[in-house]
């Protein structure tokens, strides 16, 4: 087919898709608004106005959380903030939500000195107030404290502790603002910064519920015991004066495995459609399944995996099951006297799905206890180091543990390591993995009762049999 010169060739970029947006929201289509606006800040994410109709067009789709992280994002980014917090304010008077969009408006006046703003304000929701400071105070408090929770909930947890310091010194001095950096010190596993500021807040008021929940949660991190058995003992004698503090409480007591504590609290406030986030979905699924109800369990993962957007880990269940085949399996591998053995243990560790969980300092004690070259592997795995010779061992039995009717295979792996010192003491090319496995596995099984044939070998691993059969006669040669 000959080449139409005159066929003019459509340039699909930014102002492109802006054009269409704008038209799309012109005819109030905002699904396809959003998606056009949406396009747009992919490939221009610094244009206000853009995100501006983008949050109006969730808005209408009935997405107003989705509108106002948007703008979040920005100040938590630091940029374009009068005119961020002003946006907030303006979604909130469409969300029916005076509370927010006056606090949200403050907070815009504060950085902007748009004293007309603020009469607005007033007059539309006839709001009178005998402190100006204190309205500042608590409008400033309202606006850090869910941007500080929306960067917390995504797992930023580095964002959302620059975010807090940040603040003006007088702000970050207000204990709301100091529990919630505390916090953050805390799940950032700085532990002795959060231990001095818990403790400053608890001489300060013993009865905090927020700096009751994590002190206790840093004593179970740091394993202080005694220290920890008082301050649990504190926390299930602890009347939460609200639902803020009920919620805080629930879900801390789920983190010390007090599950049937943890429901009590949670479960009424689930009820009455309170805190319906990842963090209450996930307490919920632990508790149930810790009850012994996993068809809950597995209903309020479901719901958890429904809003999160960031990894949320591995479901009690999974976790569980990890840890019973953990003590069966693969901590007898890590004690035994074979090098070998205790490699292959830590290769099955490497695989084992939610061992965050479980992987205690008894168990990093007995990884402490090998010798430098299954240390040296276990750096490999944890830092990506390039090792060619463990690199070549790993692949290799990576290679076999994805193929399903190979990965259970205790003497294959430890024969497999073998086999692979040495090929690596030949100094041979060691790029070819996968034909130096496939020729092992056939070799290996030819002398067992269990046979496999060539071509199963061949679609295992994925190689011609002309290379099988090479590598075949190279193996029978060292």
């Amino acid at each position: 087919m000959a080449h139409n010169d005159k066929v003019i060739q459509m340039k699909l970029d930014s102002s492109f898709y802006k054009k269409l947006g704008e038209q799309k929201f012109l005819q109030h289509d905002y699904k396809k608004a959003a998606d056009y606006f949406g396009k747009v800040l992919d490939m221009s994410p610094q244009e206000f106005d853009i995100k501006v109709k983008y949050a109006e067009s969730l808005v209408q789709l009935g997405l107003g959380s989705k509108a106002e992280h948007i703008f979040y994002e920005n100040i938590a980014r630091s940029e374009e903030v009068p005119d961020s917090f002003y946006q907030l304010s303006q979604l909130n008077i469409t969300l029916n939500d005076p509370n927010k969009s006056f606090l949200f408006g403050m907070n815009y006046v504060l950085a902007s000195n748009d004293e007309d703003y603020q009469e607005e304000l007033e007059e539309m929701f006839e709001v009178s107030y005998h402190s100006a400071e204190k309205i500042e105070i608590e409008s400033q408090l309202f606006a850090i404290q869910l941007i500080f929770q929306y960067l917390f909930s995504q797992g930023r947890l580095s964002e959302a502790r620059t975010y807090i310091l940040d603040q003006d010194e007088t702000i970050q001095e207000h204990r709301v603002v100091r529990n919630l950096l505390a916090m953050c010190y805390l799940y950032l596993n700085e532990y002795d910064i959060a231990r001095e500021m818990f403790e400053r807040l608890l001489s300060e008021d013993n009865t905090d519920v927020h700096a009751l929940c994590h002190y206790t949660l840093l004593l179970y991190n740091t394993k202080d015991n005694d220290k920890y058995e008082r301050y649990l003992k504190i926390l299930n004698t602890v009347m939460p004066m609200n639902d803020d503090e009920s919620f805080k409480l629930g879900i801390v007591l789920c983190y010390l495995k007090q599950y049937q504590a943890s429901q009590n609290i949670l479960q009424p406030l689930y009820r009455k459609g309170k805190f319906l986030s990842i963090q209450m979905y996930n307490a919920l699924s632990y508790n149930h399944y810790h009850l012994g109800n996993l068809e809950e369990s597995k209903y309020f993962w479901s719901k958890l995996q429904e809003i999160s957007q960031v990894d949320v880990g591995y479901a009690p269940w999974i976790v569980a099951d990890s840890k019973v085949y953990f003590d069966h399996h693969i901590l007898p591998l890590l004690l035994n006297d074979d090098s070998h053995h205790r490699l292959y243990g830590v290769f099955l560790l490497n695989q084992l799905r939610g061992r965050e969980v479980f992987m205690t300092e008894e168990i990093w004690a007995v990884l402490e206890t090998m010798n430098d070259y299954e240390k040296l592997y276990l750096t490999y795995l944890i830092q990506d180091l390039k090792l060619n010779k463990l690199d070549f061992i790993h692949k290799g039995m990576l290679m076999m543990y994805n193929v399903e009717s190979l990965k259970n295979n205790e003497t294959l792996f430890i024969v497999w390591i073998d086999q692979a010192e040495a090929i690596i003491s030949e100094n041979v090319d060691l790029t070819p993995v996968d034909d130096y496995v496939a020729a092992f596995v056939y070799m290996y099984y030819r002398n067992t009762e269990t046979k496999v044939t060539k071509q199963q070998v061949l679609e295992w691993f994925h190689i011609s049999q002309y290379r099988l059969n090479k590598m075949i006669d190279y193996l029978l040669s060292i």
